[in-house]
């Protein structure tokens, strides 16, 4: 998170280990990675017949990631790495529990979309001194970039196998659950 969210140092202090139950996690078709909401949360691509191609995330059928606690001007950056159109219009909203205060806009052209769902904190970690954070929440709103056009899995691009090794032992070495990452990204993630 370092290299890429450089406006505000605490932006790169990784809070915690979190997990997204009944979500799953792909390499999509362009080859990179992407998460897949519960049934009852899928919209537009994520209704494609691909998606129930896509398998259980792991024993505890589950996306795990680290939190960070972003600044705006962090996260804007961040918004422009996942590809995120600024210009999409406003979602609409319709299905349960897919409000606009889930995703608040359309994907339109971008990559990806921002969503703001539940995910349940298994570990609190704040590395190097981050700010003080209530240690009893175990239920915590995040931000998950979503590709809700993509959901065909495909193997990764060369240059995105490195960065994904990276992040797949900064997560371990934090906590993420190792046999989770072997389980779930190291089929479509070779060592190198």
């Amino acid at each position: 998170m370092s290299t890429r969210c450089t406006i505000d140092p605490q932006t790169s202090i990784p809070l915690a280990i979190a997990r997204l139950p009944k979500w799953r996690w792909l390499i999509h078709q362009r080859g990179y990675a992407n998460v897949l909401p519960p049934r009852d949360l899928r919209i537009g691509g994520q209704l494609h017949p691909d998606a129930e191609r896509v398998p259980i995330a792991g024993d505890e059928d589950a996306v795990y990631g680290v939190l960070y606690d972003m600044g705006v001007e962090d996260e804007r950056i961040l918004d422009g790495y996942e590809g995120v159109d600024w210009d999409a219009p406003v979602a609409k909203g319709g299905k349960e529990g897919l409000g606009v205060d889930v995703r608040p806009r359309e994907q339109g052209r971008g990559s990806y979309n921002k969503w703001v769902v539940e995910a349940e904190v298994v570990k609190w970690v704040v590395v190097g001194g981050g700010g003080e954070r209530e240690k009893r929440e175990t239920v915590v709103p995040v931000l998950v970039y979503v590709d809700e056009k993509r959901v065909t899995m495909g193997p990764p691009q060369k240059e995105y196998i490195p960065r994904m090794n990276r992040a797949i032992r900064e997560s371990v070495e934090l906590g993420l659950p190792a046999q989770w990452a072997e389980e779930v990204m190291r089929p479509s993630i070779p060592l190198m």
